[in-house]
């Protein structure tokens, strides 16, 4: 995001924050531990500013969390996602930060959440956390389900018992450059 690096090792909830001199040497700025709002990170986005941090619940298949930082490193706001939220993206507009929640079973499948897709409308989001708002959450964070996706013949349904809402695990996401179409 401009002149500066974020990292996150998914093995831990650290986020490094790295200045990029003009050579395109890196320096550490900051190192920012998110552990206080989930397990290991996933996937880290910036736009204008605003960084986004996708992080796992404590036990995988429970909702994950979306940390908003600003550029350097505070907590801005919190945003619930679904089970493995897998990779986090703004919208080239930066209007809205989407995330693929991929919904991964646990290994003997006795959990097996849906995945989804979260959608996140940035600047109210972020409008609320700043101050009181009458305006409430109501609009700003939805979710898209594959309840009702048709499945053709032939495609592989692998969970045992599992619906293809719980199969179907979005991975990542690549969104068209007027920022109206995501795939």
């Amino acid at each position: 995001d401009g002149d500066r690096a974020y990292v996150i090792n998914t093995a831990t909830t650290v986020v490094d924050i790295l200045d990029i001199g003009t050579d395109g040497s890196l320096e550490l700025r900051r190192r920012v531990d998110l552990g206080a709002y989930g397990a290991g990170g996933n996937s880290v986005a910036g736009h204008d500013g605003t960084i986004a941090v996708a992080l796992d619940g404590e036990v995988k298949t429970d909702p994950g969390t979306v940390v908003l930082l600003d550029r350097d490193g505070e907590v801005v706001t919190t945003v619930e996602a679904g089970a493995v939220p897998d990779m986090v993206t703004f919208t080239p507009d930066g209007k809205h930060l989407l995330v693929a929640n991929e919904g991964e079973p646990s290994d003997d499948y006795t959990v097996d959440p849906e995945g989804s897709v979260t959608v996140v409308e940035v600047t109210p989001l972020l409008a609320r956390a700043k101050g009181p708002s009458r305006a409430g959450a109501r609009g700003i964070v939805r979710t898209a389900t594959f309840h009702d996706v048709a499945i053709p013949d032939g495609v592989r349904v692998f969970g045992p018992g599992a619906t293809p809402a719980q199969d179907l695990e979005p991975e990542y996401i690549a969104v068209a450059p007027d920022s109206r179409t995501a795939y």
